[in-house]
This record gives structure tokens, C-alpha cells and sequence, in this order.
């Protein structure tokens, strides 16, 4: 295979595993891939990262929506901290406790 061959099919593999490359590209990469063992290395060396990635997905998410509820709760916290302060302050006003 060519240098030329092989720069191309690297450029396209991480279109091709996203499956958003045409089916002239497909045959040609997949055609690539048969004959040079490079590149095939490099493939299957993508397609085991995108398997780990998809693996890991469900759990950065699961931390992701803890990061949004822990902040949720500290701007409530906050709102609820303003509010009883307005509310002291208010009754020290109306009554002339000071």
C-alpha cells in the first residue's frame, strides 16, 4: 500500500467507525484495511477505544447529573438562606427589636 493509501484511510477510519462516510469511501477503506495490516491495527486499535468510551458513557453521565443536582441544591440552599435572613431582618424592622 501506498503512504498516500494509508494517510487517507487514517484521516477517514474515525468518519468510517461514526459511519459517516459514502459507500465508495466504505468499500475503499474496507478494501484498504484487508490488505494493510497497519491499518487494520490502527482500526481495530479505534474501534476498542470507541467500545471503552460507550462503556463509560452511562457513568460520566451518571456523574454529570450529580454535579448538576449538587449544584441545584446549593443554589436552593442559597435562596432558602436569603429568604430566612429577609424574613429576620423584616421582623427585626417591624417589631423595633433594635
Amino acid at each position: 500500500m501506498t503512504k498516500f493509501e494509508c494517510d487517507l484511510v487514517t484521516d477517514l477510519l474515525p468518519r468510517y467507525i461514526d459511519k459517516k462516510t459514502s459507500e465508495e469511501s466504505n468499500r475503499f477503506i474496507e478494501e484498504h484495511i484487508n490488505d494493510c495490516q497497519d491499518c487494520k491495527e490502527l482500526y481495530e486499535a479505534m474501534i476498542a477505544d470507541v467500545a471503552v468510551d460507550a462503556k463509560q458513557s452511562p457513568i460520566k453521565r451518571r456523574f454529570r447529573l450529580n454535579g448538576i443536582m449538587k449544584m441545584a441544591l446549593i443554589v436552593l440552599g442559597y435562596f432558602v438562606v436569603i429568604i430566612i435572613a429577609l424574613f429576620i431582618f423584616s421582623y427585626i424592622l417591624l417589631n423595633g427589636v433594635i
